[in-house]
């Protein structure tokens, strides 16, 4: 895909480091610092240029984009970021949102926005509501990336994963893609006590995986 990431900030430069080397990636921002740091820390091509101009879009080959994301922290630059994405017919753009007050107007303009609030409000109701439990990544489709510990004592000790997978209660949604030991990927074997187990399953089933782990 063809990314381009408006706004140079924390955020965004590890958004841009963990697209590039699968998508073709360009920043851009007005602050030639900024630009450097970025340019010098990764493959991506990089525009010194305010990021809500024709110019700057332009340059970065919005016509080819695929994706547009509004990543500053000012969200009426934002909006004119998107705006004109928008009009170059870019087919999916993604904003950043400080205020929750201009999320219905990213909305009428067809752009998704992505409240910080919400996401840090996401990640802690998580931790307190599934405890054995340490999300990774979401996923498309209501899908999440999850680890969980094998505790000392547990009896899912010495079972292997087949075995594991047929316990009552255990998420038929869930399946386990890897066993880490000792931080590194082992082959299906029996399982010991500080295993960790990377699953993908549904969100909707989380809640489920987590009774499973505490009851064991």
């Amino acid at each position: 895909m063809y990314v381009i990431v408006a706004g140079i900030n924390s955020m965004s430069k590890r958004l841009v480091k963990k697209l590039e080397g699968r998508h073709d990636v360009v920043a851009i921002d007005e602050d030639e610092d900024k630009c450097d740091r970025l340019y010098s820390e990764s493959g991506a091509t990089v525009i010194h240029r305010p990021p809500g101009t024709i110019s700057a879009l332009e340059d970065a080959g919005v016509t080819q984009a695929d994706i547009v994301i509004a990543a500053q922290k000012d969200d009426n630059e934002n909006m004119v970021v998107c705006t004109l994405a928008k009009k170059y017919g870019v087919p999916k753009v993604v904003t950043r949102v400080e205020n929750e007050e201009y999320i219905e107007a990213f909305q009428i303009i067809d752009a998704q926005p992505i409240s910080h609030n919400d996401i840090l409000l996401s990640e802690f109701l998580s931790a307190v509501e599934h405890p054995q439990l340490v999300k990774l990544a979401n996923l498309e489709e209501g899908l999440e990336l999850i680890k969980a510990s094998i505790e000392e004592g547990s009896e899912l000790e010495d079972l292997e994963l087949d075995e594991v997978r047929k316990l009552k209660n255990f998420p038929e949604s869930f399946d386990v893609h890897a066993v880490i030991r000792d931080g590194e990927t082992v082959k299906e074997t029996r399982l010991d006590a500080g295993d960790e187990l990377i699953m993908i399953g549904h969100r909707k089933d989380k809640k489920q995986l987590d009774r499973f782990f505490q009851n064991r």
